[in-house]
């Protein structure tokens, strides 16, 4: 039972390393957006909604950004890219793109600020793996 267990918290990476709690906590907390290479994000700018007047109407500020999955299995750890493949809560595209958009200010420059920090996070939370129980919840499941 034990055994079993343990094989479900644990998740594989790159086909053959098997990440801990530990590791994956430290991808993490050293992964930011200047990990995730320019040439995996397409970019894209349309005409904002909201207030803003006739700037609004003028200006395209309102950032789409996709991340293509299939070409981020050299930089991101295997299980995360199927993990967001299989996240119900990011939009995404038929060509297994996330798409990421953000119309938050009226600047072009801030709102790609933001849209990378929107991935940076969903990419953080698709690494995440399950801390191992302590000996206490161990011997709780054994004894049910």
């Amino acid at each position: 039972m034990l055994h079993s267990y343990k094989l479900l918290l644990t998740r594989r990476c790159y086909a053959t390393k098997i990440w801990t709690f530990k590791e994956a906590t430290a991808w993490q907390h050293s992964f930011n957006q200047s990990h995730i290479p320019k040439d995996n994000v397409s970019i894209s700018f349309s005409r904002s909604s909201g207030p803003g007047g006739q700037n609004v109407n003028k200006v395209s500020t309102k950032v789409d950004m996709r991340l293509a999955l299939n070409k981020a299995h050299h930089w991101l750890p295997e299980y995360a890219i199927e993990n967001l493949k299989k996240s119900t809560q990011l939009r995404k595209s038929k060509d297994n793109e996330i798409i990421i958009t953000s119309d938050k200010t009226r600047s072009q420059a801030k709102n790609i600020q933001d849209c990378y920090e929107k991935l940076t996070n969903i990419i953080k939370e698709s690494v995440a793996v399950a801390k191992e129980p302590d000996q206490a919840t161990l011997l709780r499941i054994e004894q049910l």
